[in-house]
């Protein structure tokens, strides 16, 4: 393999490997709390729901 293609890989690689690092932004941040939330408050309609049909 050439020395200069490899070269250029390694700086693909790197440049992937420091985006990837990277802290994600504060609206990737409250996007994910958000969907969390959601999350949680589905599992908790969900066991309501549950809770209603047992007769609970």
């Amino acid at each position: 393999m050439d020395e200069k293609l490899l070269l250029e890989r390694l700086d693909k690689i790197i440049s992937l490997l420091e985006v990837a690092s990277k802290q994600p932004s504060i609206l990737v941040r409250l996007g994910n709390g958000a969907a969390t939330g959601a999350g949680i408050l589905g599992l908790i309609s969900v066991i309501d729901i549950l809770k209603t049909w047992l007769g609970g």
